[in-house]
This record gives C-alpha cells, structure tokens and sequence, in this order.
C-alpha cells in the first residue's frame, strides 16, 4: 500500500497542475464567450470590458497603443486644418486695421488734390504774415514726420504681403519665389502666369516684366515644376494678395511724392544736395530745421544710425548697418561712389550738408526768399571732388638730368672755418652731374 502511495502521488500532482491550468483558460474565455451570446448589447459589454482591462494594462506598463494614437489622430487633423486655412492669410492687413494709417492717408491725398486744383503743389515762399507762413511749416513738418513713421511701417508690410502671397501661389508654382526676389516683379509675373500650366504660351506677357534671362530661367523651371493648378478658391486667394500688394505700393507712392514735393518747399537747398527722401528723414530724425542747422557735421554722419545687437551680428537679424553711418550713407552722391571713397564722400557731403542747412533756415527766419542754389553750388563741388578722386595716379614721368654746359654752381653758404675739407664736400654734392654731357 505504500508503494501504491508513492507512485499515486505524482500522478496526482500533475494532473493537479494540469486542472490548474485548464481552469485558468476556462476563466479568461468564459467572458468573451458569454458577451458573444448575450444579444442586444453584446458589442458594448466587450468593448467597455477590453477598454476597463486595456486601460490597466496600460497603467501596468507604463504605456499602451490607445495613448500613442491619440496625439496621432489629433497630429493628423491640425495638418488637414493648417493647409485649408493657407488658402488665406488670417493675419490682419495693416491698411484694412490700422485707423491712424487710414485717416493720414486721406488728409494726404486731400492735400494732393486740393493742390493740383490750385495748380500749385509747393507751400508759398513769400507769405504776407511770418505767424501764417510759420503755422503752414509747422503743420507740414508734423505731417511729413508722420509720413517718414508710415513709409518705415509700409516697407515693412511690403514684406509680409509678399509673403502672404508666396504662400499663396506655391502649390501652384513653388520654385518661383526663390527666382524672383523682388516683391513687385514677382506680383506681376504671377498674374501673368495665372493658372497656366504652359509658360511658353505668356511670353508676352512676361516680357512687359521680367528681363530675357528671368524669363529663360523661369520657363525652364516652369516645365519642370512639382505644382499643380489651382482650384478656384485658391485663385480667388492669389488674386486678393496680389490687389493688396498694389494697395500698400500706392500708399507708398503717396506718402512719398507728399514728402518729396513738401521737403522742396521747407528745404531747398538741403533737397538739391541730398535728395527729397534723405532730407525729409533727417528732418525727421533731427526734430526740425532748426534743430538740424545747429548740429555739426560730426554728427550728421551718424544720424539715424542703426547700432548692431548680438541677434545682428550672429546673421539672425535683418538690421544691419555700415559702422559710424547713418542715413545719409544712403545718399545718391555717397552710394554711387567705390567702396574705398564712400567713407571719404561721407564727409565731405556730411560737412556741405550742416552749411546747407543752416542756409535753409536762415532764409526761414528772415523771411527772405527760400533757393537752392547753396545747395546746387554745394552739390557741384562734391561731385567734381569726387571725379578728381576716381582718376587714375598719373605716371612719373623720367626726366634727364642738366647738361653740364648749362649747369649752374649752387652757392654754399660759409658755415665752416678756413681750411676745413667740409667745404670741397658739400660743393661737390650739389653739383651737376656730367653723365649726359
């Protein structure tokens, strides 16, 4: 009976171990089974059972597949909604929200108006009453300041709406914003292309803006591009960019012509010398003629000078700036001069431009007539200055030495005592040579 004992025992433990397991696998498909044969909700109970045991096994591991597709999904849907809003830029239009922007370009083209009605875009030179003429200088300089402040603010619009618009047209054509860099250029060339797929069939029309090799190479790139065309609200997008693009290039043109024509009537001289543009700026950054006819050449060279930061000098900034220059580095007479003359130039029209100024407003306060002949003499000089300067060295040219015949012996003044050998020294070093003799 022991013996039987013995060999009963692991037989019974095995089979043990085997029950074991086989109740085990009874348990985990016996709730699967039954939710199958239940009827109605069957497909709910499963799902609420795999979501309550999914979700601990998630948290006992430390992570599972419902969290990782998640942030896909949603990844997925904010791609889709980034390249439906492309279509149009959501960014507010400077022209369309900014009030002060809007109301000075009407008084300005108000004035631009009223004075071609009379005939005469100038302020009077000659006004009966000092207080009157003085007030009309007053209110244009507040106005030529405010428009130097909005021509900086447009410039920078200009940029962003040409954005807007490359953003706009690159499913259609995308390698011709990096073809065509100017913003202008390249709003006349896209509505010349249009939708069209072909570029050889609007040669004409690119001809009236873009040069012979700009329209070589964007044909060429043209037949090889990745676009496609554009739907019809695309288009309407493109459209819409391009009019805003003409919007901000007439605001401009505006504000320009009402600084120029106003600066020739406040500061002739200063215009003749430096130009319209330039003189207005530096009115501007001045605070008035009188302010800018007392200061000295020395600063007028760095007036308006845009001093470097740390983002500038690591390329990560667009302002940037020649050293010790200003605004008037961007004059006409020092830009067109060599690298190497423009520092020199710099001074020299830095030095005639405090004369002019204080020309300017001497003429103002003693009510004599307003000229620009100070500044036209002024401008003359420099530029006949700086012809001499761009002239080649003149060769040096070999000249013979005296014939011996025609020499003339150099008188030595006596400064040694008699009998000193210094003498005989001295008239033999300053006599001529025999050579050519």
């Amino acid at each position: 009976p022991a013996a039987c004992t013995m060999e009963a025992a692991p037989t019974t433990l095995a089979d043990s171990l085997l029950d074991d397991l086989d109740d085990l696998s009874d348990v985990e498909e016996q709730p699967v089974e039954e939710d199958g044969v239940q009827d109605g909700g069957g497909d709910q109970k499963i799902s609420s059972a795999a979501g309550t045991e999914g979700s601990d096994s998630v948290s006992a591991v430390g992570g599972g597949m419902s969290g990782a597709e998640e942030p896909m999904v949603n990844a997925g849907s904010a791609h889709v909604g980034t390249d439906t809003d492309a279509l149009r830029p959501k960014r507010k239009r400077l022209l369309k929200v900014d009030s002060s922007l809007v109301a000075h370009l009407a008084t300005i083209r108000a004035e631009a108006a009223a004075a071609k009605d009379e005939g005469d875009s100038k302020p009077s030179a000659s006004a009966s009453a000092s207080t009157t003429q003085k007030e009309e200088d007053e209110r244009y300089y507040h106005l030529i300041v405010a428009s130097n402040k909005h021509l900086s603010r447009l410039r920078d619009e200009l940029v962003r709406a040409h954005q807007d618009l490359c953003a706009a047209y690159h499913p259609k054509f995308p390698e011709l914003e990096d073809l065509i860099a100017d913003p202008l250029q390249f709003r006349s060339a896209v509505l010349a292309i249009g939708n069209e797929m072909d570029l050889t069939l609007v040669n004409d029309e690119l001809n009236e803006v873009l040069t012979s090799n700009q329209i070589l190479t964007v044909t060429v790139a043209g037949s090889t591009t990745a676009g496609r065309r554009l739907s019809d609200a695309e288009m309407d997008a493109v459209k819409d960019a391009a009019a805003y693009i003409e919007e901000v290039r007439e605001a401009q043109a505006d504000l320009t012509s009402f600084v120029a024509g106003r600066m020739e009537g406040l500061a002739p001289s200063v215009c003749a010398l430096v130009g319209d543009t330039t003189a207005a700026r530096l009115v501007a950054l001045a605070g008035g003629l009188a302010e800018l006819s007392r200061i000295p050449s020395c600063n007028l060279q760095v007036i308006g000078q845009v001093k470097q930061s740390s983002a500038a000098r690591g390329g990560m900034s667009a302002a940037h700036g020649q050293p010790h220059s200003g605004v008037l580095m961007e004059c006409d007479l020092v830009a067109k001069c060599p690298n190497y003359l423009q520092k020199k130039a710099l001074k020299t029209v830095a030095a005639k431009l405090a004369l002019a100024a204080r020309c300017d407003y001497v003429n103002v306060e003693s009510g004599r007539t307003r000229t620009a002949d100070a500044g036209k003499k002024f401008r003359a000089d420099i530029e006949a200055k700086i012809e001499k300067w761009e002239e080649p060295d003149k060769a040096q040219t070999v000249k013979a030495l005296p014939n011996h015949d025609k020499q003339q012996e150099w008188s030595i003044i006596w400064v040694y005592g008699p009998g000193d050998d210094s003498i005989h020294k001295a008239q033999t070093i300053w006599q001529t040579s025999n050579i050519l003799g």
